[in-house]
């Protein structure tokens, strides 16, 4: 064990940020060693690279430390939600959410969260940007933990979902999307997409009419829908 315990920590976040997980998460555990009961921010990170890396129950096992240690870590919370939900755990998750929903509204930090869910809306952009998707649902699904009447994120939720040809479930984060605002064409736009793909080809073209209802200037309702009325007269 190192004797100097930020320099520790300083060495497992460089580590962190590079990637190299594994080597992290030995530091990381090197300072809690001592000190079980401490170090919220450790336990979270602990938390991530487990999540990471797929051990969904060690993830909760060091989420749930994190807030034990600090019940007021909203971040820590947040990560508790989400890996509570990976695991089947719903109930749990809500009870979660709703105690640190509680705690926010309470500490008035309403521009604070915007601002984290924004970040975590540009992590998830730039994960989707470079093809990994499953990364870019986490982050988009952070947010909106935070932030759950964002219809932007709502459908770039989607977006990822039919991208992983997860169309069904695209389908229903669309239905909602449309729920939180029926002017805004892009989850009309999206479903028209999907429909196509599955062979409903007026329910698509109804979809992309709306759209373009909703928004005359939106050219890629536009665009599909003229090339799919040309595909039809040719048949």
């Amino acid at each position: 064990m190192f004797s100097d315990t930020s320099n520790v920590l300083d060495m497992a976040d460089a580590l962190f940020r590079r990637g190299a997980l594994e080597e992290s998460r030995r530091l990381f555990e090197q300072v809690v060693e001592d000190r079980p009961d401490g170090y919220p921010d450790v336990y979270n990170r602990l938390g991530e690279i487990h999540h990471a890396c797929g051990r969904m129950e060690e993830a909760v096992r060091c989420f749930e430390r994190a807030v034990a240690a600090n019940p007021a870590y909203t971040e820590a919370c947040l990560n508790l939600v989400v890996a509570y939900n990976d695991t089947g755990r719903f109930e749990d998750a809500e009870q979660v959410f709703r105690d640190a929903a509680g705690q926010v509204r309470a500490d008035d930090d309403g521009p604070v969260l915007d601002r984290i869910a924004n970040r975590h809306v540009q992590l998830g952009d730039d994960y989707a940007r470079l093809e990994r998707l499953d990364d870019a649902l986490h982050e988009y699904r952070r947010a909106l933990m935070l932030r759950p009447r964002y219809v932007d994120v709502v459908c770039k939720v989607g977006i990822v979902l039919r991208r992983q040809e997860r169309l069904d479930e695209a389908l229903r984060v669309f239905a909602h999307a449309k729920t939180l605002n029926s002017e805004y064409p892009l989850p009309f736009v999206q479903t028209g997409q999907i429909y196509f793909r599955k062979g409903f080809h007026a329910m698509a073209i109804g979809e992309w009419q709306k759209a373009l209802e909703l928004d005359p200037s939106r050219r890629d309702a536009e665009a599909l829908l003229a090339t799919v009325r040309r595909a039809l007269l040719q048949q």
